[in-house]
C-alpha cells in the first residue's frame, strides 16, 4: 500500500524537479545570448560599422525626413501606375538623370542618411 502512495508522489516531485532544472537551463541559455549579442554589438561598435546608423536613428526622431521621402517614392511608384501621370515620371527621371554627378551623390546622401547609411550602401551594392 506504501508503495502505491509513494509511486505518484515519486512521479510528482521528479517531474517538479526536472521542469525546475529545464527552467534553470532555458534561463541560462538566455543569458549566454544576450551576453554573445552584447558582444557583438561591442565589437561592432569598435570596428566603427554601426556608430554612423545609431547616431542616424537617434535624430531621426527629431526630423521627418524619411516620412518626407517616403512619401516622396510612394509618389513616384503611384505615378508609374496611372497612365496621365506617367510621361512626367519618365521626365522626371531623365530630367534626374541630366544632374551633375555630384547632386546624383548628394541625393544619395540624403535618402540614405534618412533610411540608415548601411541600408542604402547594401541597396546600391546590388
Amino acid at each position: 500500500m506504501l508503495n502505491l502512495l509513494l509511486g505518484p508522489v515519486a512521479n510528482i516531485v521528479g517531474s517538479a524537479v526536472k521542469g525546475y532544472t529545464e527552467t534553470k537551463k532555458a534561463k541560462a541559455e538566455q543569458k549566454i545570448t544576450e551576453i554573445k549579442t552584447k558582444t557583438d554589438i561591442m565589437k561592432k561598435q569598435i570596428s566603427g560599422e554601426i556608430d554612423y546608423d545609431l547616431t542616424a536613428l537617434k535624430n531621426q526622431n527629431a526630423t521627418w525626413a524619411d516620412e518626407a521621402w517616403t512619401i516622396l517614392f510612394i509618389l513616384i511608384i503611384g505615378g508609374c501606375f496611372i497612365p496621365p501621370f506617367t510621361p512626367y515620371v519618365e521626365k522626371g527621371f531623365v530630367a534626374l538623370s541630366a544632374t551633375p554627378q555630384w547632386f546624383q551623390f548628394a541625393m544619395y546622401g540624403a535618402i540614405g542618411s534618412s533610411f540608415g547609411l548601411r541600408s542604402m550602401t547594401k541597396f546600391l551594392k546590388k
